[in-house]
Parts: structure tokens; C-alpha cells; sequence
């Protein structure tokens, strides 16, 4: 082979080998400017609340948060969004107050009557009157579902320590770790075998944490939570993927694929799977920090 002809062919291998590097590089988290406690993701919208309970919203234009007046949340959820409807965005706030987002003003209105330590919010596929599905529970681990129809939430029977909603499924947890799912033909929640201290429900999966920090997925097709690894304290499932959080904060991302989890570079204590509008977490320090695609 001539040196004139070799030239072109070693060119060609370094630029293809300079794309892998660019490509693999770019695929990490990268910080975001502020600093938040904890932070949920939806479809178009992310929202965050700080150490004073401040509340924050993701500017996708200027990659930054914009701080919301008058808001004070200790927790949110957002969620819902779809090609034909925005997210909902909800919040509790200390004294277990119940606010939603108004588009329009941009503030959070209270909803009079609402009092609850948990809300869970997502896409609603079953009834005209809950476009969205909204739910919580409150103190006394009543379980209550947000009517559009009447605009008030209505008691359902039971009794959960946690919900989660996606896909227009339900799932819940009771105060035992025993798990509980939705029947909408039935309007009441029944039994599934196994203990979780966590859950979280995908676009068409559902996600588990015990108490021994291993992580499971629900098979529908046996109607068991089957184990998929370890060592985790986190796990959140969205359109975005399915990500942990393990006991040393590192961050792994669930390959399709291979069927397993793939370690991502990066620390975090919490990390919120959206639906569209990206992986967003928090760090040990507050520092915030999202996932980035080339």
C-alpha cells in the first residue's frame, strides 16, 4: 500500500474514533446553576424546591430556574403531560396544604379542603373527569384521587403510606411495605406479593426498593415483583428511563437492551425520571444536575 493511500484511511479511523470519544464524553450529567433539595420532571416541565421551601422552575431556553412568587412547597409533583395537555404541577407545603400551578398567573393556587403529606401526579386514561391522574395521601393514610368534574378529591377505600402513578396506572405502598394496584373496574386497590419501601411507576413498568436495598420490576405477565439488582436506594421510572440511585450515590441507567444497569459518571442522593423533559437530580450538596444527550 502506497503512503498516499494509506493517508486517507488512517484519517478516516481518527475521525471516527474522535466522534466515539465526543459522543460518549457528552453523554453525562451536567451541573445546572442553582441549588435545590429536591426536584421533580415531567413531560415539558421541571420544578424544584429549595432548603426554605422556595419553588423554582426549569427555563429549557436558558438551561436555568426561575424562582416562582410566593410559592412555598416542600415537595412537588409534575406529571401528566402529553401532545394534547401541559403537565400538572403540585405541591404540599408545611402545614400539608395542598397548591396547584396556574399556567396563567403563574403562581400556585391552593385548593381549599386538600390537606396531604404525599401527592403523586400523572397521565389520566380512564374517565373523562381525570384527564389527569392526581392522587395523595394524608396523615392519617387516607388515600384520596383529585376529581376535574367536581374539583375536589375524592376518598378512596384504603389505607397507603405512598402512591405512584404513570401510564394511567396506580400503585401504592402501605405502612407494612406491602403493595397495593388499582383496579378502575373495581375503584379499589388489590393486593401484590412481595414488600417495598419505594415505588415508582413508568410509562409501562413499575419499580420497586425494599428494605434490603434491592431493586425490582413487576412482570405482569406473572403478576410477581422480580429482583434485578442490588444495593440501591432509589429508583425512578419515566419516558426518560429507568434510573437508581445505589448506596454509594452512584447512578445507574437500566439498558433495555441487555436487560440490565448501566453505571452513569456522577454522584447523587435523588434523581426524578421525566417523560420527555429529561433526567434531572440532586446532589449531596444541593447542587443540581441533569442528564445530557449528544
Amino acid at each position: 500500500m502506497s503512503r498516499k493511500t494509506a493517508y486517507p484511511i488512517v484519517l478516516l479511523v481518527l475521525v471516527c474514533c474522535a466522534l466515539l470519544v465526543v459522543s460518549a464524553s457528552a453523554q453525562q450529567f451536567q451541573q445546572v446553576k442553582g441549588t435545590l433539595a429536591g426536584v421533580s420532571a415531567g413531560r415539558n416541565e421541571v420544578f424544584g424546591f429549595d432548603v426554605h421551601a422556595a419553588v423554582w422552575r426549569f427555563n429549557p431556553k436558558t438551561a436555568a430556574f426561575t424562582k416562582i412568587k410566593g410559592a412555598s412547597l416542600f415537595q412537588l409533583a409534575v406529571g401528566g403531560g402529553t401532545v394534547s395537555q401541559l403537565d400538572e404541577v403540585w405541591g404540599v407545603e408545611g402545614n400539608l396544604n395542598v397548591y396547584r400551578f396556574n399556567y396563567t398567573t403563574k403562581v400556585f393556587d391552593p385548593i381549599s379542603g386538600a390537606s396531604l403529606e404525599q401527592i403523586a401526579v400523572g397521565e389520566g386514561t380512564q374517565e373523562s373527569c381525570h384527564p389527569y391522574e392526581v392522587w395523595g395521601v394524608n396523615a392519617s393514610n387516607q388515600i384520596f384521587r383529585y376529581n376535574y368534574c367536581t374539583d375536589v378529591f375524592d376518598q378512596i377505600s384504603g389505607l397507603l403510606t405512598q402512591v405512584a402513578t404513570g401510564g394511567g396506572d396506580v400503585w401504592g405502598l402501605n405502612s407494612s411495605g406491602a403493595i397495593f394496584h388499582f383496579n378502575f373496574a373495581k375503584q379499589s386497590f388489590g393486593t401484590v406479593s412481595g414488600t417495598l419501601t419505594q415505588i415508582s411507576v413508568g410509562v409501562n413498568d413499575v419499580w420497586g426498593v425494599n428494605a434490603s436495598h434491592n431493586v425490582f420490576r413487576y412482570d405482569p405477565k406473572t403478576g410477581a415483583m422480580n429482583s434485578v439488582g442490588g444495593n440501591t436506594v432509589q429508583v425512578s421510572a419515566g419516558g426518560d428511563g429507568v434510573w437508581i440511585i445505589d448506596t454509594s450515590s452512584h447512578i445507574w441507567h437500566f439498558d433495555s437492551s441487555s436487560e440490565s444497569f448501566v453505571e452513569v459518571a456522577g454522584n447523587l442522593k435523588s434523581i426524578s425520571a421525566g417523560s420527555g423533559a429529561g433526567v434531572f437530580g440532586v446532589n449531596s450538596a444541593d447542587a443540581v444536575f441533569t442528564f445530557v444527550r449528544p
